[in-house]
């Protein structure tokens, strides 16, 4: 008995050249608007950055241990870190290194 399935397969090439589309963001109908999101997201003005301590798996100790110095949460994420909400500071953005590690002291009380 001869396979029927082996008579329709046929090699494709794959194409040569590549197509890019734009496509356009919309905001979903029950989203909020951009300007509503943002204030939402943060209270703290644009020259101040909230920091915060971490932990991360220490491979040579088999354990969690603390960081031992205090970033932003992207940072954070990054060393996929856990952060200590407890410990947020609210310092002056000119604090922060380019990798979003604070290099200050303790910030003033407010």
């Amino acid at each position: 008995m001869g396979s029927k399935l082996s008579k329709g397969i046929h090699s494709i090439a794959a194409p040569s050249t590549f197509e890019v589309y734009t496509v356009k963001p919309t905001l979903a109908e029950n989203s909020h608007s951009s300007a509503e999101t943002a204030q939402d997201r943060t209270t703290a003005s644009p020259t101040h950055v909230t920091v915060y301590t971490f932990v991360v798996w220490d491979h040579d100790q088999g354990a969690t241990a603390i960081y031992p110095r205090m970033a932003t949460r992207e940072s954070i994420a990054k060393m996929r870190g856990k952060v200590n909400e407890e410990t947020a500071w609210v310092v002056d953005a000119s604090a922060i290194d380019i990798e979003g590690f604070y290099s200050g002291g303790r910030p003033n009380d407010r």
